[in-house]
């Protein structure tokens, strides 16, 4: 596998930083935990630039090359994609029976966008659990 689009591993640790770092600052702001003194510009130059840290974070754990990447990484990758993707169409089709059976559908513009943002954050993450996972989980089997 061509490993020429993936980043340089002191990437993941910027990922590492970045990830948690942006995602807190995003859900103390969006639940208003922040200083509610902020005027509205502020608050979406907040939001924005904690969402972007936490999605580039989220990305650069993700697209970083492992110490030693081999075929046997690259088939970790590969299972981890597949599994995320058969996660993320698990979730629109219960999602769609779901607001089919209870007649829920999102609000608006907004509720759908925060649908379609929920769906694409959970395969990215979903990857990253079970490709660290399955990383972690050899490692130790491994060393027994």
């Amino acid at each position: 596998m061509n490993t020429s689009f993936l980043l340089p591993n002191r990437f993941k640790k910027i990922g590492i930083i970045l990830f948690p770092f942006g995602l807190i600052i995003w859900m103390i702001t969006q639940r208003g935990l922040f200083n509610t003194d902020l005027n509205h510009t502020l608050k979406v130059i907040t939001l924005t630039l904690s969402f972007f840290s936490f999605l580039f974070g989220l990305y650069f754990i993700i697209f970083s090359k492992e110490p030693i990447e081999d075929e046997y990484i690259n088939c970790i990758r590969l299972k981890s994609f597949q599994i995320s993707s058969i996660t993320q169409m698990v979730f629109f089709l219960l999602s769609f029976l779901l607001m089919f059976i209870l007649k829920i559908e999102p609000n608006g513009d907004g509720g759908l966008s925060i649908f379609l943002l929920s769906s694409i954050i959970l395969y990215w993450v979903m990857y990253m659990v079970i490709f660290n996972y399955t990383l972690i989980n050899n490692k130790k089997k491994l060393n027994d």
